[in-house]
């Protein structure tokens, strides 16, 4: 898997850097800069690759959308002079030259990305069950905060009354809610604002590969202080346990494995060892989508997981769903009698900025008509 990402890197760093050996060989020809000044051209072909391929930032993420429109607006130009079959030499465009037009595509995007990141709605999914509850139950669904990057915490408070209005009868808190990027105050910010949120049954937290700080070498906080923070606002955290929610439902949390799935304990072995009554709806809180064959297959009725994002930036989720860098990308299935949902989460992580799909937080009517 790492060998065939770094060839990746590779060819797409090959193929950039071409495209802006040209881009900026037109550029020189179009202002007419002096032949000397070729060495320049190369520094810059190398920068604004390297620019273009650093994607976990906000400025190379500009870069990269930059260089994608820039190149299509290159191809269709190419494509209409080829139509015209215009004979006759024609001299450069300075705008076209220049990157104007790719500029303002790219404005125009990461405008809408933003207010996407911010326009939050609710999804809703109906759970059919067989299994003979007491009541119908009601839950939400939250991932993917990474509470300081997009959300405010007065957005979020306004999030928060709107679930607490619609009287849920518990809040899954699926992971991410924090990261390496939250400070010590936004953590405990975050955690007061999810854990106002008023629930018949409780508020339930697994964590996800970010809440724990596990990218950062000088932490802000440290997973204890995350801990005992939730635990003091009455949220409960679930970590390869298990909790029973008004005798109908046998929640079951999973620790995140990060990039080692393999050594986590198996679903068949953490429901034994929890004794989970099998007479109850099994629900699997995951972070990541992990084993929902083997989910299915150990008679879980529901697993929820968030991580995907849905892609954030097209087209990674594209991507996802072709190649399948994860097990399901977003939505509801329903896979050998188990439903799976992927939420695309609240927010979104690395920059505040969301291009693909939206951002959300899921209802789950569970049972009922």
């Amino acid at each position: 898997m790492i060998p065939a990402m770094i060839l990746l890197i590779l060819l797409l760093a090959g193929l950039i850097g071409v495209y802006y050996h040209f881009f900026l060989g037109r550029l020189f020809r179009a202002f007419s800069l002096p032949e000397k000044a070729k060495w320049v051209r190369c520094l810059l072909m190398v920068a604004l690759t390297g620019c273009s391929l650093m994607v976990f930032s906000t400025f190379g993420l500009l870069m990269l959308h930059f260089t994608v429109f820039s190149a299509v607006t290159d191809l269709l130009a190419h494509l209409y002079r080829r139509i015209r079959r215009s004979s006759a030499p024609e001299r450069p465009n300075r705008i076209l030259a220049c990157g104007l037009v790719p500029l303002a595509l790219v404005a125009c995007v990461l405008s809408y990305g933003y207010w996407n990141m911010n326009h939050v709605v609710e999804t809703t999914y109906q759970i059919p069950t067989d299994k003979q509850l007491s009541q119908p139950y009601r839950a939400v669904l939250i991932a993917d905060l990474h509470y300081g990057n997009g959300i405010t915490g007065e957005k979020l408070a306004e999030q928060c009354d709107r679930i607490s209005a619609q009287n849920p009868d518990f809040v899954l808190l699926d992971g991410d809610i924090v990261d390496e990027n939250t400070s010590r105050t936004g953590m405990q910010a975050a955690c007061a604002l999810l854990g106002g949120i008023r629930t018949r049954y409780g508020i339930y937290y697994v964590y996800g590969n970010h809440d724990q700080n596990n990218y950062s070498s000088d932490p802000a906080y440290t997973s204890q202080e995350l801990y005992e923070t939730l635990t003091g606002q009455g949220i409960r955290v679930l970590s390869e346990d298990t909790a029973v929610i008004n005798g109908d439902i046998t929640l079951i949390g999973r620790s995140d494995p990060g990039f080692w799935p393999e050594n986590r304990t198996e679903i068949r072995e953490l429901l034994e060892k929890t004794h989970a009554d099998p007479d109850t709806f099994w629900l699997v809180e995951d972070h990541q989508p992990l084993g929902l064959a083997k989910n299915a297959a150990a008679g879980v009725d529901l697993t929820v997981s968030g991580h995907t994002h849905a892609g954030q930036i097209f087209p990674i989720g594209l991507l996802d769903r072709l190649v399948q860098f994860n097990e399901m990308n977003y939505g509801c299935r329903e896979q050998n009698g188990m439903y799976a949902v992927v939420t695309s989460g609240i927010c979104g992580w690395g920059y505040p900025i969301r291009t693909e799909a939206h951002s959300e937080y899921v209802w789950l009517e569970i049972g009922g008509a």
